[in-house]
């Protein structure tokens, strides 16, 4: 006949690992709180003191070593932790929790401190790409279109397609070979570039032809 009253021994043991598991969230949470005040007392020093030359007074020189460190630590407890964790001892999967979640709060606050801080800055240079971006475009599509450029290269005796000089006589470019004149509709002869009337049939060029 076996007893159903609990056992309390058993019992007393998940007692003393839930209470442990109670102290190593607490330790953990110590860790970090200790590794994050590290962290950006270490950014401080290094902007004030040991790299007090090179920043000066550039608040944006002073940023890039705040965040600097805070990226390059987070980068590096999150990397060096990530593999390590899968079958390790308790100790070192208590320690490597707290550097995950060092990492990943550091990481969080860094970015957010730099979006709000630099968040004006980054909007308007994305804004003024986008104006002049749009401003490409219009241009392009309105005054600097393939035909316009070919018409106005030809009104300067230009070749269209390369921009050479052209003799008045040629009917070809001589550095690309494109042909500058065209075919009369009427009789099939050809017409150059600056001819007015066809020299076969005499009919007038169409009035913004080539």
């Amino acid at each position: 006949m076996t007893s159903t009253q609990p056992d309390s021994r058993a019992s007393s043991l998940t007692d003393d690992a839930l209470q442990w598991t109670r102290l190593e969230v607490a330790f953990t949470a110590g860790i970090v709180g200790c590794l994050l005040f590290a962290t950006w007392q270490l950014g401080d020093l290094l902007a004030r003191d040991w790299l007090a030359g090179w920043v000066g007074e550039s608040e944006l020189r002073e940023d890039l070593v705040y965040y600097g460190v805070a990226f390059t630590a987070a980068l590096a407890a999150l990397g060096g932790t990530t593999r390590s964790l899968a079958h390790a001892s308790r100790f070192r999967r208590t320690v490597g929790r707290s550097l995950l979640w060092y990492g990943a709060l550091l990481l969080i606050s860094a970015s957010g401190m730099g979006a709000i801080e630099y968040l004006p800055e980054v909007a308007a240079g994305l804004f003024g790409a986008g104006v002049l971006i749009a401003a490409v475009y219009v241009l392009q599509q309105r005054y600097f279109t393939r035909e316009r450029i070919r018409r106005r290269r030809l009104r300067n005796d230009n070749c269209p397609q390369c921009g050479s000089d052209l003799r008045p006589e040629a009917h070809h470019c001589s550095q690309c070979g494109r042909r500058v004149g065209k075919d009369c509709p009427e009789c099939g002869g050809y017409l150059g570039r600056s001819d007015r009337y066809c020299a076969d049939c005499g009919r007038e060029r169409a009035e913004g032809a080539p």
